[in-house]
């Protein structure tokens, strides 16, 4: 005989019924039992760390990055031209200020400065010689041509009373003579044909006798310009030849001789010069970095022979327009290379761009380390560290203190017994680490510095880094 399943529905039905009652009676009467007697409830802290607010000193420090490069580069063209005799370093030498770098041939030049020593001898001794003056002998030479001329003028301009009385005489016996031809001719005048009479040319002969000595009459008593104009001519030559050889210079003479000194000492010193120039020299400390010539090869004003990289190095870096009021020349600075990690290479801000790039708006600023051991090269990528404000003994508290207050301002929670106190302070100068505390704090007081976002006003905390 089958049992019919309501049957075992309800059999199951009233066993759970009967358990779960016998089962609420057991759980009342073990509570009553064990209830324990209610304890006041425990605040917990907020874990925090802290740090002391200590006096130290603190730096304002602008951070750039830039590449080494050296300070001085030159490629040198030598003055002279002429084929290379010798070339006295290689790619990578270390050279000082004036080491012989390479030669050109020199016979030319020597000659040409033995050429220009000839032409500064000649011209001082041609000074010597004018200061010296005009000879005796030369002088007495030009005097004894002005005598000369002045008494052949004196001769002429000149009539003694001889050589006047016997110019008269002549005139005289010549007057004479003419009268009695007059008279002889003035018997025959009546006569015709009195034209061919020998009275008639006597007649003629002693007019013309008698002109005759009155002109030498009138020469030798009052000579004529005709006479003496050639005369005076020699003598006024002759004085101006005397005078000429007694002072053969005038000033002006002078002054020019000098100039061509001054000028044949010019032209010595470029001589000079060039047979200098022959020698190719380093203008500074510093190193071969390239050669453009073999011995044999010409060179000239034209073509560079080598470059030259000083050993001294600087930093070009870009300083933003919003910082440039800080940075100056002269200003303390320091460079960290990769090559040298951990030290500081001291430096000094050595020129200022006084005009911003126009694409940029930054300005160029370079600084130049202190590296006597020349370690630094060009080429080296550095990180340079700027000065701009150093403060000495004043409060310090970590970056890390710091908050934003509800109200805006900057504040630090400071720790009293288990709470903090919310307190807003001024600061001044920042680095990397450390904030400077212009105000609100006061050495010895403890900050914190970590689990600000789980603090307020207030709080208990629980330092967990005190020792």
């Amino acid at each position: 005989m089958k049992k019919s399943p309501l049957l075992y529905l309800a059999l199951l039905l009233g066993l759970l019924i009967f358990l779960t009652a016998c089962g609420a009676g057991g759980d009342n009467s073990t509570q009553a039992q064990a209830a324990p007697t209610e304890e006041p409830t425990i605040e917990a802290g907020t874990p925090v760390e802290v740090a002391a607010v200590e006096t130290g000193d603190i730096a304002l420090i602008y951070s750039y990055a830039g590449d080494l490069q050296a300070k001085d580069e030159v490629k040198l063209i030598p003055g002279a031209s002429g084929r290379v005799e010798e070339v006295l370093v290689e790619v990578g030498d270390a050279v000082k200020a004036g080491d012989p770098i390479a030669t050109i041939e020199r016979d030319r030049y020597i000659e040409q400065v033995r050429q220009a020593q000839a032409a500064l001898t000649s011209a001082r001794l041609k000074l010597a010689k004018m200061k010296l003056g005009s000879r005796p002998e030369e002088i007495a030479a030009a005097e004894a041509a002005v005598q000369l001329a002045r008494a052949a003028l004196n001769d002429v301009a000149q009539v003694n009373d001889d050589e006047r009385t016997a110019a008269a005489a002549a005139l005289a016996q010549a007057e004479a003579n003419l009268r009695r031809a007059q008279a002889e001719y003035d018997k025959i005048a009546w006569a015709g044909n009195v034209g061919e009479m020998p009275q008639a040319l006597a007649l003629e002969q002693a007019t013309a006798a008698y002109e005759s000595a009155l002109a030498a009459y009138n020469l030798q008593t009052n000579p004529s310009d005709s006479q003496l104009a050639p005369l005076m001519a020699q003598l006024t030559q002759a004085e101006l030849a005397l005078a000429l050889t007694k002072q053969p210079f005038r000033e002006i003479d002078f002054e020019m001789a000098r100039v061509g000194i001054e000028q044949a000492e010019a032209a010595l010193r470029m001589a000079e010069l060039q047979l200098e120039e022959t020698t190719i020299k380093a203008p500074f400390d510093g190193v071969i970095a390239e050669l453009y010539i073999t011995e044999g090869a010409m060179a000239g004003p034209q073509t560079p022979v080598a470059m030259v990289v000083s050993d001294a190095v600087e930093v070009s870096i870009q300083v933003e327009e919003s910082r440039i009021a800080d940075v100056y020349k002269g200003q303390s600075a320091s460079l960290q290379v990769t090559a040298y990690p951990g030290r500081d290479f001291p430096a000094t801000v050595t020129s200022v761009a006084p005009v911003a790039d126009k694409d940029t708006r930054t300005f160029t600023v370079k600084v130049t380390p202190v590296d006597e051991e020349h370690l630094l090269r060009s080429g080296m990528y550095a990180n340079a560290q700027l000065l701009v404000d150093e403060k000495k003994d004043t409060l310090l508290v970590p970056r890390a203190a710091l908050v934003t207050a509800p109200t805006g301002d900057t504040a630090v929670y400071v720790v009293n017994g288990d709470r903090v106190e919310l307190r807003p302070v001024t600061v001044g100068l920042n680095n990397n680490d450390h904030v400077e505390i212009l105000s609100g704090l006061k050495a010895g007081e403890e900050v914190v510095v970590a689990g600000q976002p789980n603090l307020s006003d207030g709080a208990k905390v629980e330092v967990v880094n005190r020792l």
